[in-house]
């Protein structure tokens, strides 16, 4: 078995191999949905803003499923550290089953109400229609093929096995650049698809990952063969402890995005696909950290669970610092390129000019951001999930969106920009201020 023992060796060179294959997958998997961007942008404004209203219900589904993988994770982690193998088969093997069961209640349950989402959302008229369209593709078929490899990856991460998980996230991202424009455009003979064919992209990459993950899981031999619902009950509850304020906290996000469309489609289509486009630039920039926290969660469980308290100091050490610094890398490549980085995806000067003033003030947080997602992933390793989502609550009822309303009305889209980065930088410090003081306690306490 190609567990890694996250207990042992250079915690730097730990951290790193557990960040780099998880950033190459997901960031690879974010380059490509930008460069869908491209595709939809060619395709016209109406198309592009539909794309960039669709985004935050994805965001939204998906994190909401993705929070087993996250309970799940925290649970494994923990076990492996203890040396408890049939507990750590057994909750993977259950967060399978638990996974399936959320995923199949939310595909129901929201199916009916998309047109009244993105009604709610400010999209109306053909971009309405469009909308409505793909998110019914998506809903119904694409949340179970994104949602069961990606809590795969993290089960598998939890016990350091992260390069094979990274390779299928970033191959399958390649194939993707291949198999959407076909069924955009109508290429080499297929029926063009417009919009949908991105949506039915998703679908046929979606079941090639799910296939990979299933053959790796087989073979790392981390589920039960027998007496497989033995426990479930106690299993999901334990699970669905973290998970599910976790997935409120992760909720938030989307949450927040749909708030910012809503508002920033006040000022017209444009500047919602200027948002569109920036977002992916800002997740594909701020993935690193993403990566970066989603490594310190099983690092921390397993040295948790080993008593290497201080492996888990110096690891945090590390991961703050590298937060910060590449928090100015960002403000200073974003604020001085971001601009010739947009007009290579769209030329219309409206959508170039709010994108370039996105590029200009949000940046500034993304290193706090980025700490306070480590902090998180703290709180979460330990089984403690409520800090993270009442800051996440916090961050974005108490201070966001009443600054965002207001801002608005005085400097228009570029304070609604201002608002979130205000609002990044006090989550990043609260975090971490209570990160430290909880893991203080919590190490006095165990001693």
């Amino acid at each position: 078995m190609a567990i890694l023992d996250l207990t042992k060796g250079a915690v730097g060179a730990q951290l790193t191999r557990m960040t780099i294959p998880y950033f190459l997958g997901i960031s690879s998997m974010i380059l490509a949905s930008m460069i869908e961007t491209i595709y939809i942008g060619i395709l016209g404004a109406k198309e592009l803003a539909a794309y960039s209203f669709m985004f935050p219900v994805i965001m939204a589904l998906t994190s909401i499923s993705m929070g087993v993988g996250v309970g799940a994770s925290s649970l494994i982690a923990r076990a492996e550290g203890e040396g408890d193998r049939r507990q750590v088969k057994r909750l993977a093997t259950h967060t399978v089953f638990l996974t399936l069961a959320l995923t199949l209640l939310l595909s129901c349950s929201t199916y009916f109400f998309l047109e009244f989402f993105y009604a709610s959302m400010g999209a109306e008229g053909e971009v309405l229609q469009l909308v409505v369209a793909y998110a019914e593709i998506w809903v119904v078929f694409g949340l179970v093929s994104f949602t069961i490899p990606m809590v795969s990856s993290t089960v598998l991460r939890a016990l350091g096995i992260a390069k094979v998980p990274g390779y299928i996230m970033t191959i399958t991202s390649g194939v993707q650049l291949i198999v959407s424009p076909i069924l955009i455009f109508g290429l080499f003979g297929v029926p063009a698809q417009g919009l949908l064919g991105s949506a039915y992209g998703f679908l046929i990459i979606g079941i090639i990952r799910i296939i990979a993950f299933a053959v790796l899981v087989a073979n790392e031999n981390i589920l039960l063969t027998t007496d497989v619902l033995k426990g479930w009950l106690l299993s999901a509850k334990a699970i669905m402890h973290i998970a599910l304020p976790s997935m409120l906290s992760s909720l938030i996000g989307p949450v927040s995005i749909g708030i910012t469309i809503a508002l920033l489609a006040a000022h017209g289509d444009v500047i919602v696909a200027a948002f569109g486009v920036v977002s992916r630039i800002e997740m594909l920039v701020t993935m690193i950290l993403g990566a970066l926290a989603s490594s310190v969660a099983p690092f921390v469980g397993q040295n948790w669970g080993a008593k290497q308290d201080d492996r888990i100091k110096e690891g945090l050490s590390i991961a703050y610092r590298f937060c910060l610094l590449w928090g100015v890398v960002c403000f200073i490549v974003l604020g001085l390129f971001g601009d010739n980085l947009v007009s290579l995806i769209n030329d219309d000067k409206q959508l170039i000019e709010a994108a370039g003033w996105f590029m200009i003030i949000v940046p500034i947080s993304f290193g706090l951001m980025g700490v306070g997602q480590v902090a998180a992933s703290v709180f979460i390793a330990l089984g403690k999930p409520l800090p993270p989502t009442i800051l996440s609550i916090l961050r974005t009822v108490v201070v966001y969106i009443p600054m965002a309303i207001v801002f608005d009305r005085y400097w228009g889209y570029m304070g609604i920009f201002i608002a979130l980065m205000v609002a990044n930088v006090l989550f990043g410090g609260a975090a971490y201020a209570w990160g430290r003081v909880m893991l203080r306690r919590e190490l006095l306490l165990r001693a």
